[in-house]
Protein backbone atom coordinates (compact mmCIF):
# COMPACT_ATOMS: atom_id res chain seq x y z
CA UNK A 1 0.00 0.00 0.00
CA UNK A 2 2.69 2.43 0.70
CA UNK A 3 4.51 1.91 -2.58
CA UNK A 4 1.25 2.31 -4.43
CA UNK A 5 0.83 6.02 -2.28
CA UNK A 6 4.70 6.90 -3.48
CA UNK A 7 3.64 5.88 -6.96
CA UNK A 8 1.12 7.85 -6.53
CA UNK A 9 2.46 11.08 -5.51
CA UNK A 10 5.50 10.36 -7.49
CA UNK A 11 5.89 14.03 -9.88
CA UNK A 12 4.73 13.88 -14.00
CA UNK A 13 6.30 15.36 -16.82
CA UNK A 14 5.33 14.74 -19.87
CA UNK A 15 6.59 16.39 -22.93
CA UNK A 16 6.17 16.07 -26.57
CA UNK A 17 5.92 17.75 -29.88
CA UNK A 18 4.16 18.06 -33.10
CA UNK A 19 6.28 19.44 -36.00
CA UNK A 20 4.63 22.41 -38.35
CA UNK A 21 5.57 23.60 -41.19
CA UNK A 22 8.37 26.27 -39.82
CA UNK A 23 7.73 26.10 -36.13
CA UNK A 24 7.27 23.35 -33.63
CA UNK A 25 4.45 22.41 -31.13
CA UNK A 26 5.75 21.65 -28.06
CA UNK A 27 3.30 20.32 -25.07
CA UNK A 28 4.43 20.20 -21.19
CA UNK A 29 2.34 18.80 -18.57
CA UNK A 30 3.28 18.71 -15.36
CA UNK A 31 1.28 17.10 -11.94
CA UNK A 32 0.86 20.33 -10.50
CA UNK A 33 0.68 24.57 -11.17
CA UNK A 34 3.69 25.94 -10.13
CA UNK A 35 5.17 30.17 -10.36
CA UNK A 36 8.02 29.96 -13.40
CA UNK A 37 6.98 27.36 -15.47
CA UNK A 38 7.25 29.61 -18.50
CA UNK A 39 10.82 30.89 -16.44
CA UNK A 40 12.09 27.62 -16.52
CA UNK A 41 11.04 26.59 -19.81
CA UNK A 42 12.71 29.60 -21.44
CA UNK A 43 16.34 28.60 -19.92
CA UNK A 44 16.22 25.50 -21.54
CA UNK A 45 15.12 26.48 -24.39
CA UNK A 46 17.74 29.20 -24.52
CA UNK A 47 20.21 26.68 -23.92
CA UNK A 48 19.59 24.26 -26.77
CA UNK A 49 18.67 27.50 -28.68
CA UNK A 50 15.12 28.04 -29.49
CA UNK A 51 12.85 30.89 -29.34
CA UNK A 52 9.26 30.98 -27.88
CA UNK A 53 6.66 32.54 -30.10
CA UNK A 54 3.64 31.46 -27.91
CA UNK A 55 3.00 30.19 -24.96
CA UNK A 56 -0.44 29.21 -23.67
CA UNK A 57 -1.08 27.80 -19.84
CA UNK A 58 -4.10 25.21 -19.20
CA UNK A 59 -5.13 23.77 -15.58
CA UNK A 60 -7.45 21.28 -15.24
CA UNK A 61 -9.90 20.70 -12.17
CA UNK A 62 -7.41 18.12 -10.49
CA UNK A 63 -4.69 20.56 -10.54
CA UNK A 64 -2.85 19.07 -13.62
CA UNK A 65 -0.85 21.86 -15.58
CA UNK A 66 -0.75 21.84 -19.37
CA UNK A 67 1.63 24.44 -21.42
CA UNK A 68 1.65 24.65 -24.91
CA UNK A 69 4.48 26.42 -26.43
CA UNK A 70 5.42 27.30 -30.07
CA UNK A 71 9.48 27.22 -30.94
CA UNK A 72 11.16 28.12 -33.66
CA UNK A 73 14.88 26.95 -33.86
CA UNK A 74 18.05 29.83 -34.23
CA UNK A 75 19.10 27.66 -36.70
CA UNK A 76 16.05 26.46 -38.63
CA UNK A 77 17.03 22.87 -37.54
CA UNK A 78 14.13 20.09 -36.45
CA UNK A 79 13.36 18.82 -33.20
CA UNK A 80 14.58 15.37 -32.94
CA UNK A 81 13.62 12.70 -30.26
CA UNK A 82 17.17 12.82 -28.77
CA UNK A 83 16.49 16.69 -28.25
CA UNK A 84 13.63 15.93 -26.52
CA UNK A 85 14.82 13.69 -24.42
CA UNK A 86 17.37 16.32 -23.20
CA UNK A 87 14.74 18.90 -22.70
CA UNK A 88 13.12 16.62 -20.95
CA UNK A 89 15.87 15.64 -18.47
CA UNK A 90 16.83 19.26 -18.40
CA UNK A 91 13.33 20.27 -17.25
CA UNK A 92 12.95 17.47 -14.92
CA UNK A 93 15.62 18.42 -12.91
CA UNK A 94 14.45 22.34 -12.30
CA UNK A 95 10.74 21.22 -11.56
CA UNK A 96 11.63 18.38 -9.29
CA UNK A 97 15.34 18.07 -8.23
CA UNK A 98 15.98 21.35 -6.70
CA UNK A 99 18.14 22.74 -9.00
CA UNK A 100 17.70 26.71 -9.71
CA UNK A 101 17.57 27.94 -13.17
CA UNK A 102 20.90 29.96 -12.39
CA UNK A 103 22.84 26.89 -11.67
CA UNK A 104 21.81 25.60 -14.50
CA UNK A 105 22.77 28.00 -16.74
CA UNK A 106 26.01 28.05 -15.01
CA UNK A 107 26.75 24.62 -15.82
CA UNK A 108 25.80 25.37 -19.30
CA UNK A 109 28.37 27.95 -19.32
CA UNK A 110 25.31 30.42 -20.12
CA UNK A 111 25.41 32.58 -16.93
CA UNK A 112 26.37 36.05 -18.67
CA UNK A 113 22.47 36.44 -19.82
CA UNK A 114 21.39 36.81 -16.10
CA UNK A 115 23.19 39.85 -16.12
CA UNK A 116 22.87 41.02 -19.78
CA UNK A 117 22.02 44.42 -20.37
CA UNK A 118 20.16 45.43 -23.90
CA UNK A 119 20.48 48.50 -24.32
CA UNK A 120 17.49 49.56 -26.71
CA UNK A 121 16.69 53.01 -26.54
CA UNK A 122 13.74 52.12 -28.67
CA UNK A 123 12.22 49.55 -26.31
CA UNK A 124 8.43 50.50 -25.20
CA UNK A 125 6.82 48.96 -22.56
CA UNK A 126 2.91 49.35 -21.69
CA UNK A 127 1.14 48.15 -18.79
CA UNK A 128 -3.24 48.37 -18.34
CA UNK A 129 -5.65 46.90 -16.58
CA UNK A 130 -8.61 46.03 -18.71
CA UNK A 131 -11.75 46.44 -16.86
CA UNK A 132 -12.98 43.86 -18.63
CA UNK A 133 -10.65 41.25 -17.70
CA UNK A 134 -9.14 39.72 -14.77
CA UNK A 135 -5.89 39.73 -15.93
CA UNK A 136 -2.92 42.94 -16.47
CA UNK A 137 -1.79 42.89 -19.60
CA UNK A 138 2.01 44.04 -20.52
CA UNK A 139 2.82 45.16 -24.06
CA UNK A 140 6.69 45.20 -24.75
CA UNK A 141 8.57 46.04 -28.06
CA UNK A 142 12.10 46.08 -28.40
CA UNK A 143 14.65 44.90 -30.64
CA UNK A 144 14.63 41.12 -31.27
CA UNK A 145 17.58 39.25 -29.46
CA UNK A 146 17.56 35.85 -28.45
CA UNK A 147 17.09 35.25 -24.69
CA UNK A 148 15.15 38.57 -23.72
CA UNK A 149 11.85 36.32 -23.45
CA UNK A 150 14.41 34.05 -20.61
CA UNK A 151 15.15 38.24 -18.95
CA UNK A 152 11.52 39.12 -19.23
CA UNK A 153 10.67 35.53 -17.17
CA UNK A 154 13.22 36.19 -14.67
CA UNK A 155 12.02 39.45 -13.77
CA UNK A 156 8.22 38.73 -13.42
CA UNK A 157 9.21 35.37 -11.77
CA UNK A 158 11.27 37.58 -9.01
CA UNK A 159 8.16 39.89 -8.79
CA UNK A 160 6.07 37.04 -7.68
CA UNK A 161 4.43 37.14 -11.40
CA UNK A 162 2.37 34.51 -13.20
CA UNK A 163 2.15 34.58 -16.89
CA UNK A 164 -1.24 33.10 -18.42
CA UNK A 165 -0.46 33.79 -21.87
CA UNK A 166 2.15 35.34 -24.05
CA UNK A 167 2.17 36.05 -27.88
CA UNK A 168 5.03 36.93 -29.84
CA UNK A 169 5.14 38.68 -33.07
CA UNK A 170 8.16 39.98 -35.16
CA UNK A 171 8.72 42.64 -37.98
CA UNK A 172 11.64 44.40 -39.12
CA UNK A 173 14.26 43.25 -36.42
CA UNK A 174 11.60 44.19 -33.70
CA UNK A 175 9.45 41.92 -31.61
CA UNK A 176 6.41 42.98 -29.64
CA UNK A 177 5.82 40.41 -26.99
CA UNK A 178 2.07 40.58 -25.32
CA UNK A 179 1.44 39.22 -21.80
CA UNK A 180 -1.41 38.52 -19.65
CA UNK A 181 -0.36 38.42 -15.72
CA UNK A 182 -1.77 38.41 -12.46
CA UNK A 183 -0.22 38.14 -8.98
CA UNK A 184 0.86 34.58 -7.87
CA UNK A 185 -0.81 34.55 -4.29
CA UNK A 186 -3.39 36.04 -4.44
CA UNK A 187 -4.77 35.58 -8.57
CA UNK A 188 -5.46 39.26 -9.05
CA UNK A 189 -4.48 41.73 -11.00
CA UNK A 190 -1.32 43.63 -10.41
CA UNK A 191 -1.98 46.96 -8.47
CA UNK A 192 -1.13 49.80 -10.47
CA UNK A 193 0.28 52.12 -8.03
CA UNK A 194 2.44 49.25 -5.99
CA UNK A 195 3.15 46.54 -8.68
CA UNK A 196 3.38 48.56 -12.06
CA UNK A 197 6.49 50.61 -10.84
CA UNK A 198 8.47 47.50 -10.13
CA UNK A 199 8.27 45.91 -12.62
CA UNK A 200 8.27 48.87 -14.74
CA UNK A 201 12.10 49.57 -13.17
CA UNK A 202 13.46 46.09 -13.44
CA UNK A 203 12.19 45.62 -16.90
CA UNK A 204 13.91 49.11 -17.56
CA UNK A 205 17.07 47.84 -15.57
CA UNK A 206 18.39 45.55 -18.80
CA UNK A 207 16.30 46.99 -21.66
Amino acid sequence: MAQVMQEIKKPILHVSCVPRKDTTLLKISLSQDDLGILYRVTSVLFHHRWDILEAVAETSSDGHVQDLFVIRSWDGKEMTESLLSQIRTDLYSLFYEGKTVAMYLRENSKEEILVRKIGDSEASLKLYNPISSDFTVMDLRMKDTPGILFQITEALYHLGIDIISFTANSFDGKIRDSFLLRTSLTGDKLDEKLMFPMLRAKLESFL
